[in-house]
């Protein structure tokens, strides 16, 4: 192309070996042979304006990082406790309302879980959509509960969308990067949020390619699941995939999620895909059909519909029928009119429903809840799941 090159960046942000024609002439542009890798020139602290200081420690990382490694950053280089629980959520990543009962619910019962559980929590780490709403939860109970620990919330990002990303880069480390949040001229990039306390910052040498970070965090999420919980008899990590609102790639990451037996708990009224699956849970397979599936489209996501294919519909069906089919690791979670119902509880009970209903049936079986119920010191949770009126406890 004229002024820009393959990858998305100017040429002219281009050393003149990158862009010499003869080198290169015939040849289709491919990342894996036509970007090079060079250690980070952007991590350190990063200091955002405004009336709340809050600083955050970032890395710019390759796509290809082992997950090894970048569990070493969290835990040697940034001093964090193992979790005993992760919390990837998922969802709308533009601005979608929430009702306000439902937000206050979904604030309270996310930082509930986190603090008491010693979570991490694990987001796409911009200030939009769902992202911006984890962070705005964070930073309530950090403002209300000052003496208390820092809830951890990670934002996993691609660098090449991050809306003023020069200000980070520094061969020696930024320690702090003075970041400014403008989301009035930031055109297609995204700006990070102020409230997050650790950003992965994913490169792959493209600039405003959205997505690069899918796999990443897929990786590191699937390895912090296999270490070993804190106390050991209670197996390793549980995770726990969370979804307010969200499109078609949302839909995608629901289905991978439980294909790898992770429990998915969805946020009825939070809007569009959560909405359409939250409506077929536990109806039978035989009547979730495309049919029913495209009206529900039509209403919860209006307008946007009209993008669908037909193959679209017909593949998304299919998808919802088979998350619907692996129903022990689905909880849909409905705020009562009166305001009551929590979501801790349902991320809770998720995880354990998850366990009995997993390989390990019997006393392993209640064992491992045991275990998890002691990892994150809840007695209510042990009282109403496990110690049940089936089991006869000595």
């Amino acid at each position: 192309k004229e002024e820009i090159c393959c990858c998305g960046y100017a040429k002219t942000e281009h050393t003149g070996e990158a862009i010499k024609q003869e080198d290169f002439t015939g040849d289709t542009w491919d990342k894996h042979r036509h970007v090079h890798k060079a250690p980070t020139d952007a991590f350190g602290n990063i200091s955002f304006d405004g009336l709340w200081q809050r600083k955050s420690k970032y890395a710019r990382v390759s796509e290809d990082t082992r997950p090894d490694v970048l569990y070493k950053l969290l835990t040697n280089q940034w001093k964090l406790s193992p979790p005993n629980l992760l919390i990837s959520v998922t969802g709308g990543a533009k601005n979608f309302y929430l009702k306000s009962q439902l937000k206050k619910v979904f604030h309270r019962g996310l930082i509930k879980v986190a603090q008491t559980t010693g979570a991490w929590i694990i987001t796409g780490g911009t200030h939009t959509g769902v992202m911006r709403h984890v962070g705005k939860a964070v930073r309530d109970y950090a403002l209300s509960n000052p003496m208390q620990g820092n809830i951890v919330a990670i934002g996993i990002a691609t660098w090449g969308v991050i809306h003023n990303r020069d200000i980070l880069v520094h061969k020696e480390g930024c320690f702090p990067a003075k970041y400014k949040i403008e989301t009035q001229n930031q055109g297609r990039m995204s700006c990070l949020d102020n409230n997050h306390t650790h950003f992965l910052l994913v490169d792959d040498g493209t600039n405003g390619r959205y997505g690069v970070e899918i796999e990443l965090r897929a990786r590191l999420e699937k390895y912090i699941s296999a270490k070993n919980l804190g106390n050991k008899e209670s197996g390793t990590i549980p995770v726990v995939c969370v979804v307010l609102d969200g499109g078609p790639g949302t839909l995608n990451t629901i289905y991978s999620a439980m294909l790898n037996d992770t429990p998915c708990v969805i946020l009825e009224g939070s809007g569009r895909i959560a909405d359409v699956i939250a409506q077929v849970s536990g109806l039978p397979i035989s009547q979730v059909t495309t049919t029913l599936i495209q009206q529900l489209l039509k209403r919860f996501f209006g307008q946007e519909c009209e993008q669908f294919s037909e193959l679209n519909i017909i593949e998304s069906t299919k998808k919802i029928q088979d998350i619907i089919r692996m129903s022990h690791l689905l909880t849909v979670f409905r705020a009562r009119e009166d305001g009551h119902g929590d979501v801790d509880v349902a991320i809770l009970q998720a995880l354990l429903k998850a366990s009995r209903t997993g390989e390990s049936q019997g006393s392993e079986s209640w064992k491992r809840q045991l275990g998890l119920a002691i990892a994150w010191n809840r007695v209510d949770i042990a009282e109403t799941e496990i110690f049940t009126e089936e089991s006869q406890w000595k």
